[in-house]
């Protein structure tokens, strides 16, 4: 039997609800896939009238979604391009929570205007960070560095459509539209604004639509760097809860589950009726600085 995958990598925020239609099949021979991430500066608008300018892989914050499968190699490399016309910059390098790995040989810094090449296999299924881990990493993640790796399961998982999340935080006084982010304000732990897919309130003004009675899966990221996740279906509870993602560690009937900073989570539900269904981080001072969207089921 053939098996049909739709396997992305994110180029903005709109494009994070994905169908994925598969058949079943026997677990596909392992691949070797290739992912090329460049740190670089990036303005990038994180709220109604306010723009920031980031610390990027890619150019967007977050980063790229990649998609592998059980099995699969993962081959990373690794661009810093984050330096001004005389290269004064700084180093950056990419962390894979996915990864079983020495991270001092293969999370080692990367200086700017060089690169480097490594490769991990994605032994377990699940939803996962990645991140700049050049210190301070508070700041790198704070910065806008970080992104989520999905990997799917050998064997594919029933039909449903599908929407990604990254929850992150935002430091830093806003002055004429411009978010002026701070080491000292992520230190001391009170975020200016909250987003899902790095945009405060982003599926408020653009909610997702789902359909009525059948199945939805949501791969959860918190990226933080520093705030954990309630998340919470507002009219609903979720049929099962897989915490980093992984089946073998299924939940089932969980209204609010909490993930952790740097950690992700796998959430399959249905919608009963059509209607407005809003989605939050249930630490609700969070969700007033943004971390709020809708799902609208018809």
């Amino acid at each position: 039997m053939k098996t049909l995958v739709r396997r992305f990598v994110w180029a903005g925020p709109l494009a994070l609800v994905v169908s994925v239609a598969l058949t079943p099949a026997a677990p596909a021979s392992a691949a070797v896939v290739p992912v090329t991430l460049t740190a670089r500066y990036a303005l990038v608008r994180i709220a109604p009238g306010v723009k920031m300018r980031a610390w990027s892989f890619n150019g967007k914050v977050p980063g790229p979604v990649v998609r592998v499968r059980e099995g699969d190699t993962v081959q990373v490399t690794l661009r810093n391009r984050m330096f001004d016309r005389h290269h004064h910059g700084l180093p950056h390098s990419v962390d894979f929570h996915a990864a079983r790995i020495a991270p001092s040989v293969a999370f080692a810094d990367v200086l700017p205007g060089r690169q480097k090449t490594f490769s991990f296999v994605a032994e377990h299924p699940g939803v996962y960070m990645y991140h700049c881990g050049t210190s301070p990493v508070l700041e790198h993640v704070g910065m806008g560095m970080y992104g989520a790796i999905i990997v799917d399961p050998a064997v594919p998982r029933p039909p449903a459509q599908e929407v990604t999340l990254v929850q992150s935080e935002f430091y830093g006084p806003v002055r004429r539209g411009r978010l002026r982010s701070s080491l000292h304000a992520m230190q001391r732990g009170q975020p200016t604004l909250m987003a899902f897919n790095g945009f405060a309130q982003l599926y408020v003004r653009r909610p997702i639509k789902v359909p009525v009675g059948e199945p939805v899966r949501i791969y959860l990221v918190d990226a933080g760097p520093s705030v954990d996740s309630d998340f919470h279906v507002i009219g609903n509870i979720f049929d099962s809860v897989e915490p980093d993602g992984n089946p073998f560690n299924t939940l089932h009937g969980v209204s609010t589950q909490l993930v952790p900073s740097g950690g992700g989570a796998v959430f399959e539900l249905t919608f009963p009726e059509p209607g407005v269904y809003p989605f939050v981080t249930h630490a609700l001072r969070y969700a007033d600085a943004g971390a709020i969207g809708r799902f609208v089921a018809e």
